[in-house]
């Protein structure tokens, strides 16, 4: 990099951080700090999801499987990602903003009991600290790459902005940035893309280059029962599972608005993954064998950006950043509230008072940024990011977001079955993995099978009682299910 690019970054910077300074005067309470008063514009609510859903992990650990497998990556990554929003949009996307609610398992006390609620509380914090370690060792990578800086301190230094950033502007300041941010990747993306395609000799001349096994839609690695199982898991993280992509939905104030966000972000999905891994596609024409896939991607934009423009390759950096940091700090932001209204609030302080809870959403917001940064310090001996990220995050989502998600839509399953499912999901996944040794696809689907037939098959053995059929009929009626529970008088 040179003195413009970094000069372009610390700009970059300074917007970034007046956006946070600027609107945290919007922040008067909980609900503008965690949930933006519901009152964000769909389409800025799409953006910002189409955004957050990817961050610098796209051009890290999806790219280095891009590298090994080519077309293969758009059907692991970008078809799952429009199917997952398409069915969203249509069932969780309203039903997350009809909620109202403050943190994404706020609504699992009524539609169950407390037992539930606390559990997929504390076992969702624990498992988005892989998601989140990740995300900072992707951008790690990236900013070390670029700028010769060691990984480790990399990692540290932009966790620290991250939460700083969120700390001081909310849900409102992720947002605003978001879209920014995705103007100016956009822009670079498409820039770098162009240049590429006109070195290669266009999409003829990259298919050309590229051996015959990267011409594939699927491969050996991830074949078709690999990505069905994958877009299950997609599926539950787009449209809740991910608690910072759920706090887009219930941001927004009507439904009709939440279900159009779901769409817009579906259409992004289904076309620009390809105009990001056309560079990572050319790469090994263009550049040889890169000893680390990891980096195809800012080597990419190293050798080729910088010939269109002086600047453009901290403008690049910056938009990683960027990326990142709002994936990062959107999540922290849905973990500070759950941890705040959840566990804090229903636990040690029930008569707390508004200004204090904001100071323990402050806190702990800290506190949980502190944990993802010792995450992203561990990615190397998880295997790297994409590798952690799937045989971690992505294989014990289900057993938390399941009864999350599926706890809108069925009417039969009572608390006895949510917790059943989440824990049979979680042995599964040790036996199958641990015990067994077994392949992702057999370890994650086995995981995802019991969980879900363990959550709709115990609505068809045990009887719901009375009381706590009322409170799912409440919820289940406030969010536009179809079907209502049926009390049932249980035997004193």
């Amino acid at each position: 990099m040179t003195d413009i690019d970094y000069g372009v970054v610390a700009v970059y910077m300074v917007f970034v951080a007046a956006v946070g300074f600027i609107v945290r005067g919007r922040i008067k309470g909980l609900e503008d700090y965690f949930a933006a008063g519901h009152n964000v514009p769909w389409w800025l609510a799409a953006i910002s999801h189409h955004v957050s859903g990817y961050s610098a992990f796209a051009f890290v650990g999806y790219a280095s499987a891009a590298y090994r497998v080519g077309l293969n990556i758009w059907t692991l990554f970008a078809l799952p990602c429009f199917v997952a929003m398409v069915v969203g949009a249509f069932t969780w996307a309203p039903r997350w903003a009809r909620l109202k609610v403050m943190t994404p398992v706020e609504y699992l006390e009524k539609r169950f009991n407390r037992a539930v609620h606390q559990v997929i509380a504390w076992s969702g914090i624990g498992v988005k600290f892989v998601d989140e370690g990740m995300k900072l060792y992707s951008l790690g990578i990236i900013v070390a790459a670029c700028t010769g800086l060691p990984l480790d301190w990399t990692i540290i230094g932009c966790g620290v902005v991250a939460i700083l950033y969120i700390v001081v502007g909310g849900l409102w300041a992720e947002l605003i940035t978001d879209f920014g941010q995705f103007i100016v990747q956009f822009l670079t993306t498409i820039v770098l893309a162009g240049v590429v395609l006109s070195v290669i000799g266009g999409f003829s001349g990259l298919l050309g280059s590229m051996p015959a096994s990267s011409k594939t839609f699927f491969s050996e690695e991830y074949n078709l029962p690999y990505i069905l199982v994958f877009m299950v898991v997609i599926t539950l993280s787009y449209n809740g599972g991910t608690w910072g992509l759920a706090q887009r939905f219930y941001s927004i104030g009507a439904a009709r608005d939440a279900k159009k966000a779901a769409l817009l972000s579906a259409a992004l999905y289904l076309v620009y993954p390809i105009v990001i891994y056309i560079p990572v596609w050319a790469s090994s024409a263009l550049l040889g064998e890169v000893e680390n896939p990891e980096e195809t991607y800012a080597l990419m934009a190293l050798e080729y950006l910088p010939v269109i423009a002086p600047g453009l390759i901290g403008l690049f950096v910056a938009s990683m950043f960027a990326a990142t940091m709002s994936m990062v700090d959107s999540d922290l932001n849905a973990l500070a509230a759950v941890f705040t209204k959840d566990i804090y609030q229903t636990t040690w302080g029930r008569n707390a008072s508004q200004h204090t809870l904001l100071k323990v959403g402050l806190l702990a917001t800290a506190i949980l940024g502190a944990i993802t940064i010792a995450t992203g310090l561990l990615a190397d001996e998880m295997g790297g990011a994409f590798k952690a990220m799937m045989d971690w995050y992505a294989a014990i989502l289900g057993p938390v977001s399941i009864p999350l998600l599926f706890g809108m839509l069925n009417r039969r399953t009572t608390w006895r079955g949510a917790l059943a499912a989440w824990a049979g999901g979680f042995l599964t996944f040790i036996l199958l993995k641990y015990g067994l040794g077994a392949s992702w696809t057999i370890f994650t689907g086995g995981s995802l099978l019991v969980t879900f037939a363990i959550f709709f098959g115990e609505g068809y053995i045990t009887k719901m009682p009375a009381d706590e059929a009322e409170r799912a009929a409440e919820v289940l009626e406030q969010i536009g299910s179809r079907e209502l529970p049926e009390a049932v008088e249980t035997a004193e």
